[in-house]
């Protein structure tokens, strides 16, 4: 096989392990510590980060190192390989390290922390292989050797998204597919790079070692991990669906399911107070509820008690299956005879495109949930929302939902989204009215309704139903006037709503779950809310001062070297808004970010093939090369114009399609630079790769993080957008200043 052949297969195998360690490591922290797509930001940030590292650092060694370029590829093949798979049991053990209980999340700063931890030598050894492996290529194709470097690992990155999305991510463990493509990599570097026949043997004794890992035995060796770091529960099932990731566990006959970190059942049920107070008194004020609709997690206790009442039909709305069945499993006798009743119905639907597409009316809507953790439940507390829920509500329908905190300990983020959710309400409905019980509750209707403790009283005592925690007495307490009138006084007044595309609850839900591990980190990001507010547009101009007064200073190098980095921003923060709107959209991520990537890499293929067809137009001179630059500029502006627009209600290809020409804009630019910069006698192929992916990663990783953690949840995705679109402007007009000549550059002395 030729040394071109051999080199492009190397590299794809490093582009399918890099591809799929980070889609495995971001997927198990969120199963872990209960993460969602904001913290995404921190866990791509950081990864681009230790990945530039790897790449800047063995860019400056590959000159030192020319001509035993590839006993550095056997060994970091091999390296990467293992700390790969290590990484993945590495996030489940951290949790005993740090003393986390099952269900708990964790705040941003410790998240950060986890997560660069076990992110640092994965990412920074596969940006080392990429460095060696273009030095390689370049003592092939010198002039165009990383270009068609970086194609070959594209395309290896696209096929193992596409073959985790189509057929890996719902059938084998996560520790498998690392070790898959670990083997992969090991098994390549045995056939056509190790040099005798012995080494040649070895690598092939590795390669199929972790191979075997990647069978069903990686999903028994994930439960037992699972029971090392809870060795007071017994782990029963470890499962994986296209939504997300369930653990159920048992201990002294209580039952737990974590979806993604975050407990979705517990049975026998141990807050039995909130699930009577949640559909009972809601109830009690409706004249006469027959049919009622649970919109989240119902089973093994809200479906019970609705049931004790005299109502003819009963429907919960449940978008993963595999969930319901593992409760199903795990909740045993409560939820067989919930879903024996004949007057219940499950239904398998996103809950949005079910209110959107059923023509059924109901007396009670229940939302269960009673804070967004991630953009996917966000969905189901939108002013958006609420407008499909007032839809489906009969005249004298109620909508009911609950917040976090108790009237008593009502903290500033837990008041901050009471405040949310009734302004939200009452942009829908005309009557609206928070109720203080154990916990805040919130009552929505069309046409009114009465809360009045005698009425309700009375109506509890004529039902007759013999309840654990709640009394007539109780009920009558709980509604107390002046208890009513304290409640609402402490709310406060309403300022703002959440929406769709700017998602305030799930920002005020984010600092009060940080409260709980690190009030100083909570406050702090808190407060800087506020600044971004403030200093988004003077931070623009402050770019755009930096931008322009660079390359009127230094040239066309500066030029080109901050249209990479503001590229790799723009990459990873069109990436992250894709990933957000996506889930905006459909709900539904867990799976999907595989085909997400597929479709940026992807398109960073072509970009990097066109960069070479037009390398003879490169060495002309640098007006050609910013002409080629302002070309993708513009490409990126326009796109991120359309992805704002279209986003929110396009389907999966209007993501995939966008991702893609995103891709192939940062591909072009990549593979523009690094053909100007790399010129034979000057530069080796493996400093230019460095030098340019650390400009990339760095903007990538300041991309994820800024848009992720900071502009999407406190100014909104439609913001996000356009300080990424103003953050291309300033590159588009700085490379036209290199067109423009030197007659309008300040003369060095």
């Amino acid at each position: 096989m030729s040394g071109v052949r051999v080199h492009a297969i190397v590299l794809g195998a490093i582009g399918g392990l890099g591809l799929t360690a980070q889609l495995v490591l971001l997927r198990e922290l969120f199963a872990v510590f209960a993460g969602n797509e904001l913290s995404a930001g921190i866990f791509l940030s950081i990864w681009l980060v230790c990945e530039g590292l790897g790449a800047w650092f063995f860019g400056r060694l590959c000159p030192r190192i020319e001509g035993s370029e590839t006993g550095w590829l056997l060994g970091l093949g091999v390296f990467s390989s293992v700390v790969s798979v290590l990484a993945v049991m590495a996030v489940v053990f951290a949790k005993p390290v740090l003393g986390v209980l099952p269900g708990e999340s964790l705040n941003i700063f410790t998240l950060s922390l986890v997560t660069s931890a076990v992110v640092l030598l994965p990412a920074s050894s596969h940006g080392g292989l990429f460095v060696v492996g273009a030095a390689l290529f370049s003592r092939l194709e010198r002039k165009t050797g990383v270009s068609r470097a970086y194609i070959y690992e594209g395309l290896g990155t696209v096929a193992a998204a596409l073959l985790c999305y189509f057929l890996l991510l719902t059938r084998v463990a996560g520790l498998g597919i690392v070790a898959m493509f670990g083997g992969i990599l090991l098994v390549v570097l045995g056939l056509w790079i190790a040099g005798p026949l012995l080494g040649r043997m070895v690598f092939l004794w590795l390669g199929t070692i972790f191979l075997a890992l990647s069978t069903n035995r990686a999903g028994e060796l994930e439960r037992r991990l699972y029971q090392q770091v809870w060795p007071g529960q017994v782990v029963l099932k470890v499962r994986e669906s296209a939504y997300g990731k369930m653990v159920s566990l048992e201990r002294q006959r209580q039952r737990l399911v974590l979806y993604d970190g975050v407990v979705v059942m517990n049975a026998p049920v141990v807050d039995i107070g909130t699930l009577e107070q949640m559909v009972h008194i809601p109830m009690l004020m409706h004249p006469g509820p027959k049919r009622v609709l649970i919109l989240g997690q119902g089973l093994a206790g809200m479906v019970a008690e609705v049931l004790k009442e005299p109502v003819t039909e009963v429907k919960m709305v449940q978008i993963d299956p595999v969930l319901v069945d593992e409760i199903r499993r795990t909740g045993a006798g409560l939820v067989q005879r919930e879903l024996a009743d004949p007057r219940f119905e499950l239904v398998i639907a996103d809950p949005r495109r079910y209110l959107l597409n059923t023509k059924d009316s109901f007396d009670l809507i229940i939302l269960w949930p009673s804070a967004p953790d991630n953009l996917s439940a966000n969905r189901l507390f939108s002013v958006e929302f609420f407008r499909l829920c007032r839809r489906r509500l009969t005249k004298q329908g109620l909508f009911v939902t609950r917040t976090p905190g108790s009237i008593e300990n009502l903290p500033a983020e837990a008041g901050a989204i009471l405040r949310l959710r009734v302004a939200s309400l009452r942009r829908v409905f005309p009557a609206v009215a928070p109720v203080g019980l154990d916990f805040p509750l919130i009552v929505a209707s069309k046409s009114g309704f009465i809360l009045e403790p005698e009425s309700l009283v009375f109506k509890f005592r004529r039902a007759g139903m013999d309840l654990t925690v709640l009394t007539p007495e109780y009920v009558s307490s709980l509604l107390d006037p002046f208890r009513q009138q304290v409640f609402r006084t402490r709310i406060g007044p309403e300022t703002e709503v959440n929406h769709d595309l700017k998602p305030r609850e799930i920002f005020f839900n984010m600092v009060r779950e940080g409260r709980r591990s690190s009030p100083f980190f909570s406050r702090l990001y808190f407060k800087l809310s506020h600044a971004v507010e403030r200093t988004t547009v003077p931070i623009l101009f402050l770019v755009l001062f930096l931008g322009l007064g660079g390359t009127l200073v230094k040239g066309k190098g500066f030029a080109r070297g901050f249209g990479v980095f503001t590229s790799g921003f723009a990459g990873a923060g069109i990436s992250t808004l894709a990933i957000l709107l996506y889930q905006v959209r459909f709900g539904s991520l867990y799976s999907n970010v595989a085909l997400l990537l597929a479709g940026f890499m992807l398109g960073t293929v072509p970009g990097a093939g066109l960069a070479r067809k037009v390398a003879p137009r490169i060495e002309r001179g640098p007006r050609h090369a910013a002409l080629l630059f302002l070309c993708a500029d513009a490409i990126l502006i326009l796109l991120l114009c359309g992805l704002i627009l279209l986003g929110a209600r396009g389907g999966v290809v209007i993501f995939v399609s966008s991702l893609l020409l995103a891709g192939t804009s940062l591909g072009w630019q990549f593979g523009v630079a690094s053909i100007e910069r790399q010129k034979p006698g000057s530069i080796s192929g493996g400093e230019t790769a460095g030098v340019l992916s650390v400009l990339d990663f760095t903007g990538g990783a300041l991309g994820g993080i800024s848009i992720a953690l900071i502009l999407a949840p406190v100014s909104g995705l439609l913001t996000a957008g356009l300080v990424i679109a103003g953050l291309k402007m300033v590159s588009l007009l700085s490379q036209l200043l290199t067109m423009a000549g030197s007659k309008f550059r300040i003369q060095r002395v």
